[in-house]
């Protein structure tokens, strides 16, 4: 594996948020747009080796074809690699924006869309990305299901998952529940989670997770993304980074 990786993940971003077109929501529309802007516009100035997008990078899937477009030709843009889930926001439900649009045709991102789950290995980082695609936001679906084991030591191994946190012993009728046991039973060096809009730590003994927030603001909660540090022989470092609204 490599002695460094630096991973920017990130997600939440609910791009056309409350948009139904009109002037009566252009507002939101252009607000959400701008916080995307600010984001990647931070992210590459910390240089990271992968970006890690945890799904809902729109609001619905009634997203207009000019913002999913002009999405991904942010994406396209960027001069690092780019691995996305979809999130309950923008599952794949029939009809759904990654149904209609292939993400999968730009040439630095991977949306892992497989309902089973599925790894994309990125050589030239020794870096496997493990995550799956969501049709259904329901308690039924499971997140961190199907997580693969006996892992390979020659790289390092990331996983991604959307959803709510669930503590051992509480009683969850919540839907994509991320089970604690699951993300302690995980061989990941990481696991980058969303859908919580405030970073929060869910790290158990044996494995680190971490939640991201949002880019938008939430409450007392300054917008955020993380970058994290995998280093060879050393615990993982995960650093929190404001994302400046004045910028």
């Amino acid at each position: 594996m490599r002695p460094t990786l630096k991973l920017a993940h990130c997600s939440d971003i609910h791009l056309d948020y409350d948009y139904y077109g009109g002037d009566r929501n252009i507002a939101k529309h252009e607000y959400y747009c701008d916080l995307f802007g600010k984001l990647l516009t931070d992210i590459s100035a910390a240089k990271p080796d992968v970006m890690l997008l945890a799904g809902d990078l729109f609001d619905h899937n009634r997203a207009a074809d000019p913002t999913v477009v002009w999405a991904m030709e942010m994406l396209g843009k960027l001069d690092f690699p780019v691995v996305m889930i979809p999130g309950n926001h923008d599952c794949l439900v029939d009809n759904a924006i990654y149904l209609r649009h292939d993400f999968n045709q730009i040439a630095n991102v991977t949306l892992l869309d497989e309902l089973h789950g599925q790894t994309v290995e990125l050589d030239q980082l020794k870096l496997a990305v493990w995550g799956k695609g969501m049709r259904d936001h329901t308690p039924d679906n499971q997140p961190l299901d199907g997580v693969p084991t006996g892992l390979n030591g020659g790289n390092w191994h990331v996983g991604m998952g959307h959803g709510i946190p669930v503590a051992t012993g509480v009683d969850c009728i919540n839907s994509s529940p991320i089970h604690e046991a699951q993300i302690e039973a995980s061989e990941f060096n990481y696991l980058a989670l969303g859908h919580l809009h405030a970073v929060r730590d869910v790290s158990t003994a044996n494995s680190t997770a971490f939640y991201c927030g949002a880019p938008s603001p939430v409450m007392d909660e300054c917008g955020a993304w993380l970058m994290t540090t995998l280093e060879e022989n050393k615990p993982t470092q995960v650093e929190v980074v404001e994302l400046d609204l004045n910028s």
